[in-house]
């Protein structure tokens, strides 16, 4: 039972690869002109793996409310299924 790819789903997919890259290059780029770790990298490399993270539990919220949809379909057309029986 294959699902379809939202719109939504490819946006975020989108959006995460490039916020995954453009911070990643973006901290290197900065740590190659200072040539150190100061606490405003550290700060900023905390943020960009948090953003990540909430792509990541977007992404699982979404297919975790798919997946509760299909179910509850499912459960409406056996309980249809069930009170038609009983006619």
């Amino acid at each position: 039972m294959g699902s379809k790819v939202s719109t939504f789903e490819v946006i975020l997919l989108i959006v995460g690869v490039a916020a995954a890259i453009l911070g990643f290059h973006l901290i290197n780029q900065v740590y190659s002109v200072e040539k150190e770790i100061s606490w405003f990298m550290v700060i900023a490399i905390f943020n960009w793996l948090m953003l990540l993270v909430l792509f990541i539990s977007l992404s699982l919220a979404v297919d975790v409310s798919k997946k509760q949809l299909e179910e509850t379909k499912r459960l409406i057309e056996i309980l249809e299924q069930k009170k038609g029986r009983r006619s």
